[in-house]
């Protein structure tokens, strides 16, 4: 799914106040630290404005410049407590941008307007909302979910677009894996269940929230497959800001012509359809075959096997799904398409590339998508071959901005690449990231949705390695200080399980995610073993769900070293770690003492000084005190989100916080 962008957090403050004081020595060391700011040594800035703060206490403007100054070295919480000072003193500037730095209350209420609309969060959950019976029934793998294992649905839905209802049966097929005699479906309570059928009888079901609790007369034995049938109908719920709050899309195109589709990642699939709505079991292969009034045209996933008339209204679009498929990512979009196709030759085989888009999008479609076979190409390079080979890629015009659906991913960007959010306008950010799921996603799957980070923050990570492909290194750091300046640290990445959370909330486990794979691929210093390591993941788990400690555990393994505690710190906690720092001068040299704080014991990570002279240096933190003598040097700064990273040493420009502490301590 597409992230949301927060220009919010794009701004920067390059600019400190001006002062002028009757006091020629006073005005001097004020005038040398503005020179220092100019010249981004804002060490010495903080060092100018302290002097003057000591001479000048009620200076406002002196706390606003050295909370710019900390702010630009990492130092959040010494910015905050300056700008709070400032503040005090009367002295208000960049008020919004401040209360987003440094005031939770303000983040919370940002976040809950775009996350938990009209929803109580509680102080003592952790700001989420209160989880209940529903909650857990929709999230948890209780016995009645884990007894079977579906390996085929055979969907049929009918569309009815002016009465914005649908009417349909799924027939689900399982295989028992524990005796049972009841198991659980899942299927919103707003759409009827009109029955349910085994063997050519009817079945009871018991109703819950959106859980459907189906009994047989007889007992299911471990090893056995069976069938069940399922007619409902109803008016689904309707997106409200799709894809982010999903559910059904009713549009008309401009030539005043009905379009339906759908996007329920997080809501859930059964929204729309009966189904074992949990990200852990995806069935082998799927039939969907989508009835609409005969003036439209079906897309779905997989590949159109039929287009049959069902009668002198309806035609039936029959599509079929040869590989395993996450339920989100089960679509269709019904409207007035027409098909652009290509072929990607990848080591000796044709991929099949299927666009699909309204008749008056086609030209422009047919320039823009051909990006798709660049990216395609890195992506099978990097990551393994396409793993949804005979299903072929697909990109689907639509009403919303995008969504990863497998083999017919949602595309609405406007076929300029001017709309995309990278530096460089030349690739569009919604065909990378989106394409990028196919592997990771809808092949390499969350075990549960606190394990979503694994879909975004990989796919959005692939989106910086490609960028570094096409452009070098340099553009890579560009777009990993742009992507951790997003973070908001408001929620762990990864947090309450078995409930569906809301694990989007924030963005986060798009831009944590991927500053955190950054981070790792810094501590590890090893690029060859790196993505030697990233391609064998994609290439374990295709097909399959991947957890997050069983991620964890893999690197581990894979590298012969303990990342444990570098993993804890950025998935399970908001809080990010801390240089610990100080430092005194010696003649031309800076005696510099560091250590890692806030981090569990055995963390280890990477991090770099820009010092004078356009040199630089990167270092190895831990959580006990290092010392390291800058020779020849007159001031150092951190290679951070906040700084241009051009000439940051290879993997050492990472995600932290910084804090001076002074030597008394």
């Amino acid at each position: 799914m597409v992230r949301i962008n927060y220009y919010i957090l794009n701004i920067f403050l390059f600019s400190v106040i001006t002062y002028t004081s009757p006091a020629q020595e006073i005005t001097n060391l004020w005038h040398e630290g503005i020179s220092d700011f100019n010249r981004q040594d804002y060490l010495g800035t903080i060092e100018k404005m302290s002097l003057f703060i000591r001479l000048n206490p009620e200076s406002g403007a002196a706390y606003y410049n050295r909370a710019v100054s900390r702010y630009q070295m990492g130092d959040i919480d010494g910015a905050c407590a300056d700008f709070s000072a400032a503040s005090d003193l009367k002295f208000n500037k960049h008020i919004r941008f401040r209360n987003l730095l440094c005031t939770p209350e303000f983040k919370l209420r940002l976040l809950q307007r775009q996350f938990y609309p009209g929803e109580h969060l509680i102080p003592e959950e952790g700001y989420r909302p209160a989880y209940t019976l529903k909650d857990t029934l929709r999230g948890a793998l209780r016995f009645e979910r884990t007894c079977f294992d579906v390996y085929f649905y055979n969907l049929t839905v009918r569309i009815f677009p002016a009465l914005r209802k649908i009417k349909g049966n799924n027939s689900i097929y399982f295989h028992v894996v524990e005796d049972t005699e009841t198991l659980q479906i899942d299927l919103f309570e707003n759409l009827k269940i009109g029955k349910i059928t085994w063997k050519g009888k009817p079945l009871q079901f018991q109703r819950k929230f959106d859980a459907v609790f189906v009994s047989f007369p007889e007992r299911l034995i471990k090893g056995e497959d069976h069938i069940i049938h399922v007619e409902y109908e109803g008016h689904p719920l309707v997106a409200k800001n799709p894809p982010w709050r999903g559910g059904f899309i009713w549009k008309r195109d401009k030539s005043l012509k009905h379009w339906a589709g759908v996007a329920c990642e997080h809501l859930g699939a059964s929204v729309w359809w009966p189904n074992k709505d949990h990200l852990s079991d995806k069935p082998d292969s799927m039939g969907i075959n989508i009835e609409v009034p005969d003036r439209f045209k079906v897309i779905a996933n997989g590949s159109l096997r039929n287009e049959i008339p069902v009668n002198d209204k309806f035609i039936r679009y029959e599509w079929f799904v040869s590989y395993p498929i996450v339920n989100y990512n089960v679509t269709f979009y019904m409207g007035n398409y027409t098909t652009i196709t290509d072929t990607l030759l990848f080591n000796n085989k044709p991929l099949q590339l299927n666009y699909y888009v309204f008749p008056w999008s086609a030209e422009k479609a047919k320039e823009h998508f051909k990006q798709s076979r660049e990216i395609l190409e890195f992506y099978m390079e990097t990551f393994g071959e396409f793993p949804f080979w005979n299903d072929g890629f697909g990109l689907v015009e639509s009403f919303y901005e995008g969504m990863e659906h497998q083999s017919a991913i949602a595309y609405g960007n406007g076929f300029d690449n001017k709309n995309s959010e990278y530096r460089k306008k030349t690739y569009d950010d919604i065909i990378v990231h989106e394409a990028a799921h196919e592997w990771w996603g809808n092949s390499v799957t969350a075990g549960d949705m606190a394990d979503i980070w694994i879909h975004e923050g990989f796919a959005t990570y692939a989106e910086h390695i490609f960028l570094e492909h096409i452009y070098g290194y340099t553009e890579y750091l560009y777009e990993i200080s742009r992507t951790m300046n997003t973070v908001f640290n408001f929620w762990p990445m990864s947090e309450n399980r078995d409930v569906n959370e809301n694990a989007f909330a924030s963005n986060d486990v798009y831009v944590k995610g991927a500053s955190m794979i950054h981070n790792l691929r810094c501590t590890m210093n090893n690029d060859s073993l790196f993505f030697k390591m990233i391609k064998d993941i994609s290439l374990d788990f295709k097909y399959k769900n991947l957890t997050t400690e069983a991620f964890i555990a893999y690197v581990n393994k894979y590298t012969q070293t303990d990342y444990s505690a570098l993993f804890h710190k950025f998935i399970y906690d908001t809080g990010l770690p801390v240089l610990n720092y100080n430092y005194k001068r010696e003649g031309s040299e800076i005696i510099f003492t560091y250590r890692w704080d806030d981090v569990e014991p055995g963390f280890s990570m990477p991090f770099a000084l820009a010092l004078d002279n356009n040199k630089s240096i990167r270092l190895e933190g831990t959580a006990s005190d290092q010392v390291f003598r800058l020779k020849n040097t007159a001031t150092f700064n951190f290679y951070n989100q906040n700084r241009d990273p051009e000439g940051a040493p290879v993997n050492s420009l990472v995600y932290f916080w910084t804090k001076y502490r002074a030597f008394k301590e």
